[in-house]
């Protein structure tokens, strides 16, 4: 049997807890160490799952017994994380967004390029079921050929923020088109099928008065083949957390949300006929996270990520979403904020 990839887990807050479990729950994979610079959040992970604690996260990543780097703490210090662990050959996952500015996002692309190895961005968002349910649908021609899409991620703030420095923008790099909003614009490009070409849009505060933080980012994009997308993410979103991705094509569309875990398409007779809708409703999943939370959703979607990240180290094949996609969601948000402040459209 082949020996399992023995992965280092660098913070152990609570997304690093959920990453923790989700290695636990996928073949193939072996939890060898935790890394964080508190020593009682880093043991109490190690301990759960039988791995060795550390406060120091570049000897962790350097361990000689470790395969794979999860990368699991505030965005500004993603980079010298990944950098540490790419330029010891290891593969690297690093949660979204991939860096807080642009430069360190490339910095960590060209290293694992340099050094033969994978880097993967926790885009996560791609594995739930109504996502992979909805590519399904585009890529089987139900649909027809994409035109475009419109996407929305938002919630309220307030205790959605979870930590303080999630408003902050020197840590994080941006606000909400970073945080919840990166998720889909990553999306738009998944569903769109091609390259971004041009952004224009606007970013403001509407409430939550935080410096280099947008609480709404509001965005135009234009593909390469002329395809249109419309995005919106907020912190203002008073409803709860809530996105959505609607994707129409030629002779239908896919409306991709959660939550609930939710896919609604429908196939037009001819242009100008109404489509009939129908539905994928995922009852056992539903019952699921109403029994177990959100957490378990999360997990989940966390499992199917790594197992294909895993697959991919053991064939040598890279896979989706990789750190040249979280680089170009980053682009995209940053292609907002400069035509925001500019008022000019943006080449990305």
């Amino acid at each position: 049997m082949t020996s399992p990839l023995r992965v280092a887990l660098v913070g152990a807050g609570d997304i690093g807890q959920l990453r923790a479990q989700a290695v636990a729950k996928t073949p193939g994979l072996q939890l060898a160490a935790v890394a964080d610079l508190a020593k009682d959040r880093a043991e109490r992970v190690a301990v759960r799952f039988h791995a060795e604690a550390s406060t120091d996260p570049t000897a962790t990543v350097r361990r000689d017994d470790v395969n794979v780097v999860i990368v699991s703490t505030p965005p500004n210090r993603h980079a010298e994380i990944a950098l540490a662990a790419t330029s010891a050959g290891k593969h690297v996952l690093c949660e979204k967004p991939l860096a807080h500015t642009l430069q360190d996002a490339g910095r960590m692309c060209e290293s694992a390029r340099a050094n033969g190895v994978f880097l993967k961005t926790g885009f996560n968002h791609r594995y739930f079921p109504a996502m992979m349910s909805a590519r399904r649908l585009i890529d089987s021609g139900e649909i027809g050929q994409v035109i475009m899409v419109k996407a929305y991620a938002g919630h309220p703030g307030g205790k959605e923020f979870v930590h303080d420095w999630v408003r902050n923008g020197a840590i994080t790099g941006g606000g909400s088109l970073i945080d919840n909003g990166i998720h889909i614009l990553d999306l738009t490009r998944f569903f769109l099928g091609e390259e971004i070409a041009t952004a224009t849009g606007y970013i403001a505060n509407l409430v939550w008065p935080s410096e280099n933080a947008e609480d709404n980012g509001f965005a135009l994009f234009r593909s390469t083949g002329g395809k249109i997308a419309q995005v919106h993410a907020s912190w203002t979103h008073w409803r709860g957390y809530h996105f959505a991705v609607e994707t129409f094509g030629t002779s239908g569309y896919v409306r991709a949300s959660y939550p609930p875990m939710l896919v609604e398409w429908g196939r037009t007779l001819e242009p100008g006929v109404r489509a009939r809708r129908r539905y994928q409703v995922f009852p056992l999943f539903q019952i699921q996270e109403r029994l177990r939370g959100w957490q378990w959703t999360v997990v989940k979607s966390f499992v199917h990520e790594l197992s294909a990240f895993a697959a991919g180290i053991r064939t040598g094949r890279e896979v989706p979403a990789t750190g040249s996609d979280g680089l170009r969601a980053m682009q995209m948000a940053h292609a907002i904020y400069r035509s925001s402040h500019d008022g000019v459209e943006v080449r990305l």
